[in-house]
């Protein structure tokens, strides 16, 4: 928003303009106003008023910049503005490809009016206000590619961790107790041998999608790497984690299997979880919440190696017998 702002201010300044807005969207129903300067700055910013459509049509169309009067009509000009258009200078928003906005300017100070030279000036302009769209973009989309596991696009360890550092503070703060889960896809090295490396990835897709659907508005799911995934319940109790880890269970088994593109089925996948729960673990009193975290992932996943140990395709949930310190060899 900094770098539209000092873009419009520029724009603005150059053309001697008294007013000017940042419209940003692709169509006339997704155009908002993100910037603005001028007597009614706050009042575009603030009631999002659009601009009118034809003179919006008009100008998302439009790869060179052009002088608009008589906006008598315009909605953004309502009678509740001080500030009356007489004369807007319009400039499209665009990336090569697609309109990305629109640059407005109005009612030039002495001389009253818009030269060749403004519309040459607001078209260079533009096109800096777009390459800063586009980097904002760029830049949002890397942000997202950093916190998410490009495969199943769930959430990665990194996210992981920091979420479960900032849950465990939570829950012992309001002294509450939360639930951690290690979700193990059962037998995956058995279907990237018998149907190929594309199936074990379809089969890690399916079951993130599944892990996600079955954990909506109760746990937030994350991708550990390998075949595991983890599910964070940060309001629990062992009765509602074990309900949560058999709802998870049960939903990949009856979701997985079917068609896959271009061919081929891949056969129902089953999981099996490890629960443990905050309360769950021994001595919680004067413990740091980096250790808490680490005794709940590692006691997670004692009891994952149990669930697998039993016969995979089950939950099972964690004692106090699998939160003890690691033994030393």
């Amino acid at each position: 928003m900094r770098v539209l702002e000092e873009g419009l201010g520029a724009a603005a300044l150059a053309v001697r303009a008294t007013a000017g807005s940042v419209f940003v969207g692709q169509s006339l129903e997704s155009l908002r106003c993100v910037a603005a300067c001028g007597p009614d700055a706050k009042f575009l910013l603030e009631h999002g008023v659009p601009l009118h459509r034809g003179l919006a049509k008009r100008a998302l169309g439009r790869r060179t910049p052009f002088v608009a009067a008589s906006l008598a009509s315009d909605p953004q000009f309502s009678t509740r503005s001080s500030h009356e258009t007489q004369l807007a200078l319009l400039a499209s928003l665009h990336d090569g490809i697609r309109p990305l906005g629109i640059l407005q300017l109005v009612n030039p100070k002495s001389p009253a009016r818009f030269t060749a030279r403004d519309t040459r000036v607001v078209a260079g302009l533009a096109r800096y206000i777009t390459t800063s769209l586009i980097q904002t973009s760029s830049l949002r989309r890397q942000e997202g590619l950093a916190a998410h596991d490009p495969l199943t696009g769930l959430r990665n360890v990194r996210e992981l961790n920091s979420l479960l550092t900032r849950a465990v503070t939570s829950a012992r703060r309001g002294e509450r107790d939360m639930a951690l889960m290690f979700v193990d896809v059962d037998h995956l090295k058995r279907v990237n041998s018998k149907l190929g490396h594309a199936a074990g990835s379809e089969a890690l897709k399916r079951t993130g999608k599944a892990l996600h659907e079955a954990a909506a508005g109760v746990g937030e799911v994350f991708r550990f790497g390998g075949d595991e995934f983890v599910v964070v319940q940060k309001r629990a109790s062992k009765e509602s984690a074990r309900a949560l880890a058999d709802h998870l269970r049960s939903h990949v088994a009856a979701s997985t299997a079917g068609p896959m593109r271009p061919a081929g089925t891949l056969p129902k996948i089953t999981v099996s979880v490890g629960v443990a729960t905050l309360q769950g673990l021994r001595n919680l009193n004067g413990q740091p919440p980096s250790d808490l975290k680490a005794r709940l992932m590692t006691t997670a996943d004692r009891a994952l190696f149990r669930a697998k140990a039993a016969g995979r395709n089950r939950v099972v949930l964690a004692t106090g017998r699998d939160d003890r310190p690691p033994t030393i060899a």
